[in-house]
């Protein structure tokens, strides 16, 4: 593993990245390019955040994790068609050089001086977090001895990892002292000690659920261990978790970058994925309109109630506010299915009139980018009283609250008579409707870890990896296949599979071979992209090409009730069709 010592010194205007509690911008950092070791740990620390929400929140998010996790769908390249593309290297390097050597430099230069005992703690939590995205990414990498002198080093085991970045988060809760030194110019959290404990806590959940099943004992002991002291953990949507960039032009988000001041085509911009919004659509969720904006163009035509009757029916054709596009093309379809494009409502459809995400959430210059939200953590603690690991409040008390707390982060109203609807109600199933090829339903089943997933699902909107590794570890989402895979994706009967994990950076079979070696072995497989990881539940085998598939449009129908009344007061424009 051949890397660069190190690139310490952030240019000016580093800003970014304020949390709840912080108030002020960042000022800028002139600094000596020669004096990295003298350099304060602010310094490291603002730069190690802006390379982590460009790497995990901007590019991975957008060429791979949003993909994976069905959070948006259709885009082109060989990573979002579930392939391989050589630019994974930039990735590693990244991680390694840009914020895992620098966060590292804070640890080792400042650990031993009880002036800066916090911050060399708080070091701790950020490389915690971020190898436990590289370890549910990758699965085993190089560890501690890849942050040292050597150029070449071994590899650590996913369960090593897992371990030894639980325990640092531990240690680091435990030493924090609340009133002790801070971080000046803290991008998270403002120089709020106590959250920066919160945080340590929170995570050490999420990672305990994460790789639950791969690694029971070792989820269970760190996964009671938190809920036992929940108050450790955050505590309302004040506190929530998260990297935001800024309105000055060198900290733009990634997305305001590429997809409002780059101009792009159509065709590239990010849409919502069409099981996605599926699933809002047809429990009439209220978080809808928020997380996503109409579309435009698409007309179905449906059977609905006369206009002041309850029994005569008509059929009227108008426009959909809101349908997501599939993974592949929209016309893309299974050989073996034998299906008639013409049937096909999507067939020619313009790319530019499907929903996309919500411009002033995901595509502002200073978009906030989540790690861990109140509501999303109480959805964690349902599955952790699940399974067990105690709580205060049942998994039902505790579900019904994440859902409530994520229409309040997201300002919507109804909560209460949206968790009363069959499948989103606890001990109750719903058969949801069909997908446009009528092979996946949003059908939600009575298994409470069901109900709880797909609101997680929800409520991590746009979190990316969050997502995909928990698919990964409960395949409960109702998601589909790439249809139209890059060609470089191992796939069957033309579609693919999420990807299992990503692969390395393609120079370490040269400059590393003897730790390459060791990965193979360490993951009982080559190093591919469908090699699953210990902490995967192992795919279940569906035999897609076997199903009765069907072009329909229930995935569009109902948005405004059962009758030509309902399209009437909500101002929509139709035509009876005779």
């Amino acid at each position: 593993m051949q890397l660069k010592k190190s690139i310490y010194i952030i240019p000016v205007a580093i800003g970014l990245l304020i949390f709840t509690a912080c108030t002020e911008g960042f000022e800028e950092l002139n600094t000596d390019p020669n004096s990295f070791n003298t350099s304060p740990p602010e310094n490291l620390f603002a730069g190690v955040v802006k390379n982590t929400i460009d790497l995990v929140g901007g590019v991975m998010n957008d060429r791979m994790y949003l993909n994976y996790a069905s959070y948006i769908g259709g885009k082109g390249g060989a990573q979002p068609r579930f392939g391989f593309d050589p630019g994974i290297d930039g990735y590693w390097s990244t991680f390694y050089v840009d914020i895992l050597k620098n966060t590292q430099e804070i640890i080792d230069n400042y650990g031993d001086d009880p002036d800066y005992a916090n911050r060399a703690q708080i070091a701790k939590i950020w490389k915690s977090y971020i190898f436990s995205i590289m370890v549910s990414t990758y699965g085993p990498v190089p560890f501690e001895e890849a942050l040292g002198e050597s150029s070449t080093t071994s590899y650590d085991t996913e369960e090593e990892i897992t371990e030894a970045i639980m325990m640092m988060l531990k240690e680091a809760a435990e030493n924090i002292t609340p009133d002790g030194d801070r971080l000046l110019d803290d991008p998270i959290f403002g120089g709020d000690n106590e959250l920066w404990i919160k945080f340590a806590n929170s995570l050490r959940l999420k990672i305990a659920l994460r790789v639950s099943y791969g690694f029971p004992s070792l989820a269970q002991t760190h996964g009671a261990e938190v809920m036992a002291n929940e108050d450790d953990m955050i505590t309302s949507n004040a506190e929530n978790i998260y990297m935001q960039w800024e309105t000055i032009q060198e900290n733009w988000s990634f997305n305001y970058n590429n997809y409002v001041f780059g101009d792009p085509l159509p065709d590239v911009i990010p849409y919502g994925n069409h099981h996605f919004i599926l699933n809002l659509k047809t429990y009439a969720d209220p978080r809808l309109p928020i997380l996503f904006q109409e579309g435009e163009g698409l007309i179905i035509q449906e059977e609905l109630f006369a206009s002041g009757s309850n029994t005569d029916l008509v059929t009227v054709q108008h426009e959909v506010p809101y349908f997501g596009r599939p993974l592949g093309n929209q016309s893309r379809t299974l050989d073996e299915w034998n299906l008639n494009g013409a049937d096909n409502i999507l067939q020619g459809f313009n790319t530019a009139g499907f929903s996309q995400p919500s411009e002033e959430l995901f595509f502002a210059q200073d978009m906030a980018f989540n790690i861990i939200t109140y509501s999303e953590l109480l959805l964690m603690k349902a599955e952790a009283a699940l399974k067990g690991w105690g709580g205060s409040k049942t998994a039902e008390e505790y579900y019904y609250d994440g859902i409530r707390a994520s229409f309040d982060q997201l300002g919507a109203s109804g909560v209460e008579e949206y968790i009363v609807q069959d499948g989103i109600a606890w001990g109750t199933s719903s058969e949801g409707d069909n997908d446009m090829f009528g092979v996946v339903t949003s059908g939600i089943s009575a298994d409470p870890l069901d109900k709880i997933i797909r609101q997680r699902w929800i409520t991590m909107y746009y979190q990316g990896h969050d997502a995909w590794a928990m698919e990964k570890r409960t395949r409960l989402l109702p998601t589909i296949p790439h249809f139209g895979p890059d060609g470089t994706a191992e796939n069957e009967w033309g579609y693919a599979l999420i990807p299992e994990r990503m692969m390395v950076a393609t120079t370490e079979s040269g400059t590393n071979p003897e730790g390459y070696s060791q990965l193979e072995s360490l993951l009982g497989g080559p190093d591919e992209l469908y090699t699953p990881l210990k902490m995967n539940k192992p795919p279940t085998g569906i035999e897609w090409q076997n199903l009765p598939a069907f072009f329909n449009q229930e995935f569009a129908e109902g948005y405004y009730g059962q009758s030509v009344d309902d399209l009437i007061a909500a101002g929509v424009d139709y035509t009876i069709v005779e």
